[in-house]
């Protein structure tokens, strides 16, 4: 699955490499002869100060000086400072968080024609902060910060093609945008052009190709990434399969925190693949996983618990897991909610629930579930026969995630 557009992580690098670059900002510099002359209105001396504190450079990191030296260095004008504390009142880095005060500076910056101003001002108006959601004035911003050389301008600009957002759902400008500034080095759109290889969505389907986009993202330690390479191992493709290469890169992802990465190496442990088979190491990372909401390892979590379960408080524990995963439009999880519902395990016993859920997952062709409706609708009156197939219509349609990264 394609990535999606993501906040600027780039913003103020070139202002704040600046501030490194300067002389005043050596490790002899006097801190006292900076504030004296920064009060004076010595531009210099702000940006220098900003830096310092920003950074932690021979002094501590104190974000709230760092934002008073560049708001002061923005009243002046300075489009990179102006830029700055507009992407730290959106953040609320160093001061209370503002949409307002971000529009006001981030408009202050684009109209220097700031290229971080023009795409964090686009950003906004993407995602509606401070100002009205529009679509069309955020490609704009994007096409102006793009043509000027801004990397995650081009980067959601070819996002915004893709979407349709704005603009016209377009495949080859998407591809075109990805492209330019994946070869800059943006690791999201490295990870989109190997998602798109990997799919053959816009170009020929290349294994090989995805692979090595997704090796380029995955050097900067970009956690998707990983995860995408990693599948790529597991299932030997573009590659040689690779259990343990895979394990390798499932891990570096999974110890970042990402969900699916996390379930996968749960399963690794599970099935004794490139690890020794670990019951319970793969229920910690199925656990882990399962806290962030993802449906497959809310499923395992689920079912583990289940089998091995000695109260009525495990076969609550299961019930829950279960009914999370069930609520994404996982068929197995479905299933199994209904069967707890029918038995009155870990919840109150409702034929009238477990006949919905056996219908949603009826509805994906799960053959047990398709069996326990003809069992179930028998003890079923025929008014709690009309609710249980409005409630399990309800249910229907719910679509569960595939396992690419996004």
């Amino acid at each position: 699955m394609v990535q999606k557009a993501d906040r600027f992580c780039e913003i103020c690098h070139e202002s704040s490499t600046k501030v490194r670059d300067t002389d005043m900002a050596e490790e002899n510099t006097d801190i006292s002869q900076l504030i004296t002359e920064a009060k004076k209105g010595n531009l210099t001396a702000q940006l220098t100060l900003a830096g310092i504190y920003e950074e932690g450079l021979g002094e501590a990191q104190d974000l709230g000086l760092a934002a008073r030296w560049f708001l002061q260095a923005a009243k002046q004008g300075f489009a990179k400072a102006q830029a700055s504390m507009g992407e730290k009142y959106i953040h609320g880095h160093g001061v209370e968080q503002d949409y307002g005060q971000a529009i006001f500076w981030l408009n202050k910056a684009a109209e220097q024609n700031d290229m971080d101003g023009l795409a964090d001002l686009a950003w906004c108006f993407q995602n509606g902060l401070g100002v009205k959601q529009n679509y069309e004035k955020a490609l704009k911003g994007y096409q102006k910060a793009a043509r000027f050389g801004h990397v995650n301008a081009r980067y959601n600009l070819g996002y915004m093609y893709a979407q349709g957002y704005g603009v016209k759902p377009n495949i080859e400008e998407a591809i075109k945008w990805y492209q330019r500034a994946a070869q800059k080095g943006n690791a999201k759109a490295q990870l989109n052009m190997g998602a798109l290889y990997a799919e053959g969505n816009g170009v020929e389907r290349n294994d090989i190709e995805a692979v090595e986009w997704y090796r380029k993202a995955a050097k900067s330690g970009y956690d998707k990434a990983l995860y995408n390479l990693a599948l790529m191992y597991k299932e030997g493709r573009g590659v040689p399969r690779d259990y343990q290469e895979a394990e390798k890169l499932l891990r570096e992802a999974a110890v970042q925190g990402y969900s699916r990465a996390q379930y996968y190496l749960g399963n690794f442990y599970l099935n004794g693949l490139s690890v020794k088979k670990n019951d319970s190491e793969a229920l910690v990372w199925f656990r882990k996983s399962a806290r962030q909401g993802y449906a497959k390892a809310q499923y395992q979590v689920a079912k583990i618990t289940m089998d091995e379960a000695e109260s009525e408080e495990d076969f609550t524990d299961a019930f829950t897991w279960f009914f999370h995963a069930a609520e994404q439009g996982h068929t197995k999880a479905q299933y199994h909610l209904g069967t707890l519902y029918a038995n009155g395990k870990g919840i109150k016993k409702d034929n009238v629930k477990a006949y919905s859920w056996f219908y949603a997952a009826a509805t994906d062709d799960e053959s047990r579930a398709i069996k326990a409706l003809k069992k179930i609708e028998k003890k079923l009156q025929p008014s709690e026969l009309v609710e249980a197939l409005e409630e399990g219509a309800d249910l229907c349609g719910i679509a569960e995630e595939d396992d690419s990264a996004d």
